[in-house]
């Protein structure tokens, strides 16, 4: 199990590295709105000017980071079903052209490409502390410290029902295979709601406030 899925790359040597966490969210954030706000509101020739542009200078920023850009780019086509699914829906309902399809789909992995270069680059507890600083509230700081926290748990629950349906139910196939995996989804979330039970009632005996410092 690899308990490093999000920022595995964050203690890496590089110039990008050695930057300040809250330049390098300032950078992304302004990168995120340079393609969400001004490319919807500029020509098709134009838009795409921007997209390619943005492209080249989040590929030339993880060469500098020594990120490799398979993981950069695999993360990001994680996104790519959903984005697909809402384009479509708005394709047949009317509203979307096919160009806008596509600018609407890359600018979704540009998006996620942008975010992972971020976290790849900066320690994930770096940037809740920026958050911090910046006066974020308290309550999203802590969700997200214990998603990033507990993340690597759910990944290793899913490893291990996988495995189990591998050895049990190989041969499986259709309709069959299908129940098998409903089931698989439903004890995953008795699961997650057991163990989240479990956590709650630890930090309460330890008097946890909400105060992660």
């Amino acid at each position: 199990m690899n308990h490093a899925f999000l920022d595995r790359y964050a203690t890496l040597e590089s110039p990008l590295h050695r930057l300040p966490a809250s330049i390098k969210m300032l950078f992304t954030l302004s990168a995120l709105g340079l393609l969400l706000l001004v490319v919807p509101f500029v020509s098709h020739t134009w838009g795409w000017v921007l997209i390619i542009t943005y492209a080249g200078l989040m590929s030339l920023l993880a060469i500098i980071s020594r990120v490799p850009l398979t993981f950069l780019l695999t993360r990001s086509t994680l996104v790519l079903p959903f984005s697909v699914l809402i384009v479509v829906v708005n394709y047949f309902s009317g509203n979307f052209s096919f160009n806008q399809m596509l600018i609407t789909v890359s600018k979704s992995l540009l998006s996620i490409f942008a975010i992972l270069l971020l976290i790849s680059t900066t320690p994930f507890n770096s940037i809740l502390k920026q958050l911090s600083r910046w006066g974020a509230s308290r309550l999203m700081i802590i969700i997200f410290s214990f998603m990033y926290r507990y993340f690597f748990l759910l990944v290793g629950e899913i490893e291990s029902l996988e495995k189990a349906v591998a050895m049990r139910h190989s041969s499986l196939s259709g309709w069959k295979r299908f129940k098998t995996y409903a089931n698989m989804v439903g004890m995953l979330m008795i699961r997650s709601f057991d163990r989240a039970e479990r956590v709650y009632q630890a930090m309460q005996m330890r008097g946890f406030t909400g105060d992660l410092s």
